[in-house]
């Protein structure tokens, strides 16, 4: 029988879980219409304006270069997309935690499908990209999918 601080703790983590993942939502919403107004020279001369000075001191600070070698390297077509993957990515996590804080009961279901959606997608665009960024929310997705599975075994039981 489970105990009763066990639960507390799911829960908990559950919450935090949720707490985190909108703050995401938050971010990616912000970032994608970041990019759908502003163009893309205000996008490189931004981002020379935020690097330009920890490049001067450290010139392999490498998430300085990561961010000029993004920054100059966007185009139209990739802009597009990271625009309708952020903002996507972005309202479906909103649906997903306002769901799941409602404690639906086709919360914990959608949000899993969704979640693994993620996880599938992203583990692909990695396997053709390597990028770091995209190993890191999929293993908060891993991590999200595995204590929603734990809140929803509570949820259910009597």
């Amino acid at each position: 029988m489970p105990s009763p601080r066990r639960d507390r703790q799911i829960e908990w983590a559950f919450r935090l879980s949720l707490l985190g993942k909108a703050a995401l939502a938050i971010l990616q919403i912000t970032g994608g219409l970041f990019l759908l107004v502003m163009p893309g020279d205000t996008i490189r001369a931004t981002a020379a304006a935020l690097t330009g000075s920890e490049l001067v001191r450290d010139p392999t600070d490498r998430i300085a270069r990561a961010i000029m070698h993004w920054a100059t390297t966007l185009n139209p077509a990739g802009e597009h997309f990271y625009i309708v993957y952020l903002l996507g990515h972005g309202a479906i996590h909103v649906i997903v935690v306002t769901a799941l804080l409602m404690k639906s009961r086709i919360a914990y279901p959608f949000s899993l499908a969704t979640l693994m959606a993620f996880v599938a997608y992203q583990t692909w665009e990695w396997l053709h990209t390597f990028d770091p960024a995209l190993l890191v929310l999929t293993a908060i997705d891993v991590c999200v999918i595995t204590i929603v599975i734990l809140e929803h075994r509570l949820t259910r039981r009597p």
